[in-house]
């Protein structure tokens, strides 16, 4: 389903890394061939970079990652990947990168209507988080910050591009929020636009249809009210708009998707009284304090060391 499709590539790591000119970083040789073997579409490759216990931090584990890339690479055959402005912070056997990814395919599928396949765009940025084994660098993790989908078919782009469509969410809320999706339109009299606003989980897709509600726009404006999760998951926010030429015989012009990730914090709850240290540690019951007399003596002892 094409729901599942845009999760998995919400789901697609991030990755980044710095070199010094003078010497061979290790982190960045294995960002070169984590990024060589992912636009290879080398799932065994790619996936030997991964620690078994690696999990998103969405909850995704190392073999559902997988299935989602290896049916985003199905779907968009050509798709590839590209990253810039990355940066590397290493320490003993921990190492995080940060960057953007940029992502371009397009679609296996034609769409029959329009006579052409569906071009994605999408931009994530975010980090991932690397441990050394022996002598080995693995990736346990990822975070997203920020991700943006758009998959268009037939002119859809070209009232993107001049921003006669334009798709607003938030990037973070806290959870059981209210925060809303919103369409603006600004297009030529002759172009018909309809649409519909959804929002998900970010989690591994289900079979489970999604039920879509599309509204004809006639006000230049279309914004549909959600609440946040307390569930401890990220949100999907997504809108299809279907636009049509013409006023007396009206045909299909284009189709536009665009899906943006929404972060949700958590909610916070009070800790109880029995995990809060509210004493130092020197007067504890596991550490009781030491009498003055006893303090001067080994620190003289230590001195005369």
């Amino acid at each position: 389903m094409l729901r599942n499709l845009f999760i998995a590539l919400f789901l697609v790591l991030c990755i980044s890394s710095g070199l010094r000119a003078e010497e061979v970083d290790p982190v960045e040789t294995l960002f070169q061939e984590i990024y060589a073997a992912w636009n290879e579409h080398n799932a065994d490759k790619l996936f030997n970079y991964y620690s078994k216990s690696f999990v998103t931090a969405d909850g995704i584990n190392k073999d559902e990652y997988r299935e989602l890339t290896e049916k985003l690479w199905k779907t968009y055959p050509d798709i590839k990947i590209e990253n810039q402005k990355r940066t590397v912070r290493s320490q003993d056997n921990y190492a995080t990168i940060s960057g953007i990814d940029f992502f371009y395919g397009s679609s296996a599928d034609l769409n029959e209507d329009l006579n052409q396949h569906g071009i994605l765009n999408a931009i994530s940025q975010g980090q991932i988080f690397l441990q050394k084994y022996g002598k080995d660098w693995k990736v346990e993790s990822d975070s997203i910050n920020f991700e943006l989908v758009t998959v268009y078919y037939g002119n859809a782009k070209q009232y993107l591009d001049e921003h006669q469509i334009y798709f607003s969410s938030p990037e973070q809320v806290k959870a059981q929020d209210q925060y809303s999706g919103t369409l603006y339109f600004i297009l030529p009299e002759n172009i018909k636009a309809t649409a519909t606003i959804n929002k998900e989980l970010i989690q591994k897709p289900t079979d489970e249809s999604l039920e879509e509600s599309f509204q004809v726009i006639n006000d230049h404006k279309l914004e549909r009210l959600f609440m946040a999760n307390d569930t401890n998951h990220n949100e999907l926010v997504s809108a299809t708009i279907i636009l049509s030429k013409g006023i007396i015989e009206p045909k299909l012009d284009g189709i536009l998707y665009i899906s943006k990730r929404v972060n949700v914090l958590p909610e916070v709850k009070k800790a109880s009284p029995d995990t809060v240290v509210t004493k130092p540690f020197a007067v504890t019951k596991e550490a009781p304090a030491l009498k003055p007399a006893v303090e001067r003596e080994i620190l003289e002892s230590e001195i005369e060391e």
